[in-house]
């Protein structure tokens, strides 16, 4: 599959997504149905509003790796109608667990956008009680898998893999908590940084989608999944590398978010990569003005980064990600994910002018 057919097939898919979207507000609607108390008509209306504003303006990231490589990866045994439903239906799952993670997120990290817009805690003043609306999304998405797939033969793997991921991406999330939290600078290393990375964003960005696909089209070939796993957590790593960089130094018209990281003390790859780098001197000036909120010292912060050229070294290490993945890619032997996979690639590259190396 060439690049133009494959982004008419992803323009195609954009456009049932949102049209699907619409079905999927009927489909929540109708299992609040079920509880008798009409008190609860007002939590009906809240819900369709919280999904309304949280779930359907994301870059649809995991498209690519649902629907794609179900499409890609063997022979599916069910009818391609079929198929193309459950991956819908799995796409839409996943896009609503992953509004319900983001809710907790900016709150946590006290963001002010998401996606061009007021982070939801700050509408209409929601604060902390947006958290309950985090819960309520979550617990939509295992409403959903039950009411579509609970007559498949897959049902409990689907669930099964739900709950092991959500649950290593709450790991993942409270490893970045507490290392923020503590502050302890001499402890954001490259192995708590890969290891935040990992269980905070590859799993469910990355490889929950591709896992998903597998299991709805009873994929059986271990070799095959081994490499997806494998190819799923080193893009995810540099997603990640990307939006920090892009925390720092990308702007809220391209991003559609404020950065925090600083700030914040988040264990970046831009703050561990600068320690890996600088002098003493500028070691002691990074750990003195990290994690604060005061302009001046975030400037500072900024400053010691572009002495060190930390731009530059992200560049490389993107560059050498690259090249790597594109031997794993292409030793798939398999012309439609070998296309995917380097769509990912120039996504996630896209900032940094590799595309020729893709190509």
């Amino acid at each position: 599959m060439d690049k133009t057919n494959a982004n008419k097939l992803v323009a195609v898919a954009y456009k049932k997504f949102d049209n699907f979207f619409f079905t999927t507000l009927e489909d929540v609607s109708e299992l609040e149905t079920d509880l008798e108390n009409e008190q609860l008509e007002i939590v009906k209306t809240w819900i369709e509003r919280v999904c309304r504003f949280n779930v359907p303006h994301g870059k649809k990231l995991r498209l690519e790796r649902n629907p794609g490589s179900i499409n890609g990866s063997e022979p599916c045994k069910m009818p391609k109608q079929q198929q193309d439903e459950a991956s819908l239906r799995a796409w839409m799952v996943l896009e609503i667990l992953q509004a319900s993670f983001l809710i907790a997120d900016d709150i946590m990290d006290k963001s002010t956008m998401r996606r061009g817009k007021p982070c939801w805690y700050l509408v209409d003043d929601l604060g902390a009680d947006a958290v309950n609306d985090s819960f309520l999304l979550e617990h939509i998405v295992y409403q959903l898998v039950k009411k579509h797939f609970k007559k498949t033969s897959y049902y409990s793997d689907l669930v099964d893999v739900f709950l092991q991921v959500t649950h290593k991406t709450v790991l993942g999330q409270c490893l970045d908590i507490q290392t923020g939290r503590n502050m302890q600078l001499e402890e954001y290393t490259m192995e708590r940084y890969e290891a935040i990375v990992k269980y905070k964003t590859s799993f469910y960005t990355f490889y929950l989608p591709m896992k998903l696909a597998a299991i709805i089209s009873d994929v059986e070939n271990v070799a095959l999944m081994d490499n997806l796993e494998t190819l799923a957590m080193n893009i995810g790593y540099m997603f990640q590398v990307l939006d920090d960089y892009l925390d720092c130094y990308g702007s809220i018209t391209k991003t559609g978010k404020i950065g925090t990281d600083i700030q914040n003390g988040k264990c970046s790859w831009l703050f561990v990569r600068s320690k890996e780098l600088c002098s003493k001197e500028q070691l002691l000036e990074l750990y003195d003005n990290y994690g604060q909120n005061d302009e001046a010292k975030i400037a500072h912060v900024i400053e010691i980064y572009e002495a060190l050229n930390i731009p530059s070294h992200v560049y490389e290490f993107m560059k050498e990600m690259t090249t790597f993945n594109l031997r794993l890619i292409n030793d798939l032997e398999n012309d439609d994910l070998i296309s995917l996979f380097k769509q990912l690639l120039e996504m996630v590259t896209e900032n940094f002018g590799l595309t020729e190396l893709i190509l």
